[in-house]
């Protein structure tokens, strides 16, 4: 696997968590969903990798996040390259529903600009407070409703993106009942994934209709219609 070296040259707080702007090639830069697997070069770094994925900033400007809090500006950071299946957004599609299921909503938010630019209405479904910093950098054309409207409406979306933590995702299936949706939907499932996408130490393996397969590797974005039943 490629390892390439790059600048850590803007730190950005979004929400609670922290972006940082990598000087990094267009050509490597991960799409929505994707991670790319970065370490600090420095004397103390940690043995593991930290997956980080693109977070909506800005046009024409890669952020990543969520960033360790001991990074800072001007670190050099080894990153491989974009790893993992991303979101596929159809470009036919002119509903998008965005549901950031108990996590930020910076990882979803990087899908709106492609749903904008396809003429599609856009809506962000979530029923926790999006914070002044984020909510600065959301488009005006997108709506923020409460979960329920999504509930109460099912069959609003043409196109679904969920974003959820491994540990929530029962409940979320239990609140939101996604087999009544008839749109395509694909899930982000948010989970440690140290082994750099090589698939091999199973910690982020989830159960799916075609059987075990790993968040680094398969994911971590799945189709909604293969994790459903997991909660069952």
């Amino acid at each position: 696997m490629a390892i390439l070296s790059a600048k850590l040259v803007e730190v950005i707080q979004l929400g609670t968590e922290i972006a940082g702007l990598i000087d990094l090639p267009v050509k490597y830069w991960p799409l929505p969903g994707q991670y790319l697997p970065c370490q600090r070069l420095d004397g103390d770094m940690d043995g593991l990798a930290t997956p980080l994925f693109p977070v909506l900033v800005g046009p024409n400007r890669l952020a990543l996040g969520a960033l360790p809090a001991t990074w800072q500006p001007g670190d050099l950071v080894a990153c491989a390259a974009p790893q993992g299946h991303g979101f596929s957004l159809p470009g036919s599609v002119r509903r998008v529903g965005l549901v950031p299921y108990g996590v930020s909503p910076n990882r979803l938010l990087t899908l709106v600009p492609d749903g904008l630019a396809q003429q599609a209405a856009v809506s962000l479904f979530t029923d926790r407070g999006i914070p002044e910093d984020v909510l600065a950098r959301v488009p005006s054309q997108v709506e923020i409703l409460p979960l329920a409207a999504l509930v109460e409406e099912p069959g609003w979306p043409d196109y679904l993106a969920v974003d959820v933590d491994r540990s929530g995702l029962t409940t979320f299936i239990d609140q939101v009942a996604p087999h009544t949706w008839r749109c395509e939907a694909e899930v982000l499932i948010f989970t440690p994934m140290p082994c750099r996408g090589v698939g091999e130490c199973g910690v982020c393996a989830v159960r799916t209709r075609r059987g075990w397969r790993y968040v680094c590797a398969d994911g971590p974005v799945f189709p909604l219609k293969e994790v459903v039943h997991v909660a069952r």
